[in-house]
């Protein structure tokens, strides 16, 4: 762990960045550089969960929720594998233990639809029991953490159409992180987390848009966040906010091109402490790199931007793009990018804001 640089009100400039084509993209994949998968699988009080609705579900159906997560605890499996446990049986069952099947498979039982051959009915009909037997089966499944998270159900459920629990992804990490309690570090809720750890809350030094004269060799125009913790914001764990491929890794910077073609930006890390190369494949909430001061910078912090030239997400694509307000081009507020997904990046009650 190094710790070159001091934590005061850091500021940084805007990078000047050159990225070649685009590389192959696959969804929600670990790079061969990928560190532990969102963290450890949180342990839930069944009796405590809420009644919801959570995600459109709610009652009996967050408890089962639960279950499946502490069958994935149980077996020593993370938040990835609880995510994609939970949407399997969102995909099967609606969250519900059925006690009837289909035309396809009359004889599936349970959340997770298992036949005959999974084990009795009173096993299939079992919330944790069938959850296990799920994850056990799961386990051997080759690199399935490699997989997206749909195939990698699919391979365990041998249903029809291996994307059919594509769409049930967010509303399981939705999930996740309500019943885990906030305890998610980089790993908050659906397709989108947090870059640094919540608890404590990181706070601002410095926001998007102009912010006048800092220092000789940084611009007036911030085209990004700057976010550390205090006091001690040297060496902290950077997660990537969501799925993509790394299209730039060197000097003080990398770049993250997300599937729908934006690309995020984490800057000031050490080239000793990235994590990841170009061509590797990150999840949402893998660690990529620690935060550092390296570059035009005054103190350890992450400078996190969104770069949208060439998105096909119409909603990110319709947010205001800083060369409209005087800026470079092709970039938006990362705080506005966040409420697309339904989070603040600083919230006003946790997140101190220092200029």
């Amino acid at each position: 762990m190094s710790a070159r640089g001091v934590g005061v009100g850091a500021v940084i400039a805007i990078p000047v960045l050159i990225v070649g084509g685009l590389l192959a993209m696959i969804l929600l994949l670990f790079g061969p550089s990928a560190q532990a998968a969102c963290g450890p699988a949180a342990v839930v009080n069944v009796d405590q969960v809420p009644e919801g609705p959570i995600a459109g579900y709610s009652g009996e159906q967050l408890r089962n929720a639960a279950h499946i997560m502490n069958a994935a605890s149980a077996l020593g499996l993370q938040r990835d594998a609880q995510v994609l446990g939970v949407m399997t049986a969102m995909g099967e069952s609606s969250l519900r233990v059925l006690d009837y099947g289909d035309e396809a498979g009359p004889d599936s039982r349970g959340l997770f639809q298992q036949r005959d051959s999974w084990g009795t009915l009173e096993e299939r009909m079992d919330p944790t029991i069938s959850a296990t037997k799920f994850f056990t089966v799961l386990m051997a499944v080759a690199d399935w953490q490699t997989l997206e998270p749909t195939i990698a159900a699919h391979r365990v459920q041998r249903n029809a159409d291996p994307y059919h629990y594509e769409a049930f992804y967010a509303p399981a990490g939705e999930i996740v992180a309500v019943l885990a309690g906030g305890d998610m570090a980089g790993c908050q809720s659906g397709p989108l987390v947090f870059p640094l750890a919540t608890e404590p809350m990181y706070q601002f030094t410095s926001g998007y848009g102009f912010r006048g004269y800092v220092m000789d060799g940084i611009s007036d125009w911030h085209n990004a966040v700057d976010m550390q913790h205090w006091p001690n914001p040297c060496d902290d764990p950077i997660y990537a906010i969501t799925n993509g491929t790394v299209t730039y890794a060197e000097g003080y910077q990398i770049g993250i091109k997300h599937p729908d073609g934006y690309t995020i930006w984490y800057v000031h890390m050490y080239p000793e402490d990235m994590f990841v190369s170009v061509g590797d494949v990150v999840t949402p909430g893998q660690e990529i790199a620690l935060v550092g001061t390296n570059g035009p910078s005054t103190g350890c912090h992450l400078h996190l931007g969104v770069e949208v030239v060439g998105t096909t997400n119409e909603a990110v694509a319709a947010l205001p793009r800083s060369e409209t307000i005087g800026g470079p081009i092709g970039y938006v507020n990362p705080e506005e990018f966040y409420r697309l997904f339904g989070l603040e990046l600083c919230p006003a009650d946790t997140c101190r804001r220092t200029y």
